[in-house]
Order: C-alpha cells, then structure tokens, then sequence
C-alpha cells in the first residue's frame, strides 16, 4: 500500500487546535456556572457550599463530555459517537458527585460514609434533578456541538464554521450563568464568598473562553479569505489558484535550480470549493511498493 503525507500547508489553511481546546474548557465552564446558579437559587442554604459542591463536578465532568463528544468513534457501523452514548452515565456521575460533595463535606470534617450516601442517592433519587439538566444540556450544547459536525464533514472552512456556532452558545449560556447568580445569591453571607464568586468566575471566564474561540475562528476565516482572493489575483508569491471540474485548488508554485536551470514546481496544496472556501488538504505518494 502507498504511504500519504500531507503537503505544505500555508498558514491559514492550518487547523488550529486552540479553537477545540477552547470550546471544551468553555461547554464546561458555562455548564458549571448555570448548573451551580440554578441548584442553588433551589437549594438556597448553604449557598457557599452548593455552589463548590455542584460547580466543580460540572466543569470536570462538562468538559470531560464536551471531549468525549468530539471522538470521532462511533457504535459499531452506525454514525452514532460514542461520546453521545456516554452523556447519560457521565450525567448520573455528575449527579453522584455533586450529591456526595454536599452530604459529605458539609461538616467540619470530611465524612466519607456520608459522601457514597450522597453519591448513591444523586446517582439514583437524584435523577429527578440530573435527567431533566441533562435533556436541557442535549438541547442547548448537543445540538449545536452535533451541528458543528455536521458542517466540519464539509472540510476546514465548515469546522471553524461549527466552532464558532458553538463558541457563540457557549457564550449565551455563561453569561446566562453569571446573570443567574446574581439573582440566586441575594445578600451574600460572608460564608458564601468563596462559592459565589467561583459560580461568577465559571461564568466570566466560560465567556471570556467562549468569545476567544469565536473571534479566532471569524478571524481566521477572514484571514483566509483574503489569502484566496490575493492568490487568485496574483499577488501571493509561490501560490496560485486553478480551477477544476469540483471547484478550485490551491496550487504552490516552487523553484529549483540556479541560472538557466531554474524550473517551476507545481504542487496542489488544498482543495477549495467553487466559492473559495477551504474544503480539505490535498496529501501526496511519498513513496508505493513496486508491483
């Protein structure tokens, strides 16, 4: 079998994988800061306590999701991820934590009988909490994370398209946490301070994660567009663009030699669609077995 390797990709033709990172780090985070606002604007007392005892569990086990969610394995032959068949037991783990951090480390001293209490009741009793968040989850993080899948199959430009729908919820959703912990807090016990004030900054820094991830991606986008439209116009060096019968490519221009030598190399180094827009690299024999 021949071996493939991938050409020499300019700049902004190059995946970044800061965007992912980022959208990661920013699902768990706006899950953390609404999940813990909400609990505790229902549980009201200890708010301090709730808030660290939901918050941390979330942004741990949100982000450990929203990672799972992006593997591209799927069940069997089906397009079903696996990612989406973990969401129910990884939502029943976050139950289970979040109720044994409250049983357990509600007194003085950390009470471990009480924590696997706790973890079993969220874990069963509890589902009449985490099923209910977790349907509210599917809804407003897995459709437009499925969304975005959907649109990266179309190739680069489509995956930074998913990426920034997904940064832009995400964004909604963090401030939507930060505006809720105003409301759920009221007059802060000083007690309170340390899990208010984590609740906010999931919601702050979510945002700020959020907004990040989407103005790279728009930039990006912006950036290769320009790259395109020069190139097409011949004000890229080394580069041009042709077009085929399936849209465009992005063709790199090198040469070799000295003097009278010199001869231009052709290269075909991205695949574009008929309107400009990235679709995927174009990969290379290095070498093939002789038959």
């Amino acid at each position: 079998m021949p071996r493939y390797a991938r050409r020499v990709i300019p700049g902004p033709f190059q995946t970044r994988r800061a965007l992912k990172i980022l959208n990661v780090g920013a699902v768990g985070l706006a899950l953390a800061a609404v999940t813990s606002a909400v609990l505790t604007g229902m549980l009201h007392e200890p708010a301090g306590a709730t808030s660290l005892a939901t918050g941390i569990p979330t942004l741990l086990v949100g982000s450990l999701w929203a990672w799972a969610l992006r593997r591209p394995g799927t069940v069997r032959n089906t397009s079903f991820r696996w990612g989406w068949v973990a969401s129910m037991p990884l939502a029943m783990l976050n139950g289970a934590l979040a109720s044994g951090a409250l049983m357990g480390f509600a007194g003085p001293q950390v009470d471990m009988e009480r924590f696997f209490l706790g973890a079993f009741l969220g874990a069963t009793v509890g589902s009449l909490i985490w099923f209910p968040a977790l349907v509210g989850t599917l809804i407003c993080f897995g459709v437009p994370i499925a969304w975005g899948q959907r649109l990266a199959k179309q190739g680069l430009a489509g995956e930074e398209r998913g990426e920034w729908i997904v940064g832009l919820i995400c964004l909604v959703m963090s401030l939507l946490g930060l505006f809720l912990s105003f409301e759920a807090y009221g007059a802060i016990a000083a007690r309170d301070l340390v899990g208010v004030w984590m609740t906010r900054g999931f919601g702050v820094l979510g945002a700020l994660a959020a907004a990040t991830s989407t103005g790279l991606a728009f930039a990006r986008e912006a950036r290769r567009r320009r790259f395109v439209a020069d190139a097409e116009a011949g004000q890229v060096p080394g580069y041009r663009i042709e077009p085929t019968d399936e849209g465009k490519v992005l063709i790199r221009v090198v040469s070799r030699g000295e003097g009278y030598r010199v001869a231009d190399f052709e290269e075909e180094v991205f695949e574009l669609d008929a309107q400009g827009q990235a679709t995927r690299p174009k990969e290379m024999v290095v070498d093939a077995p002789l038959r």
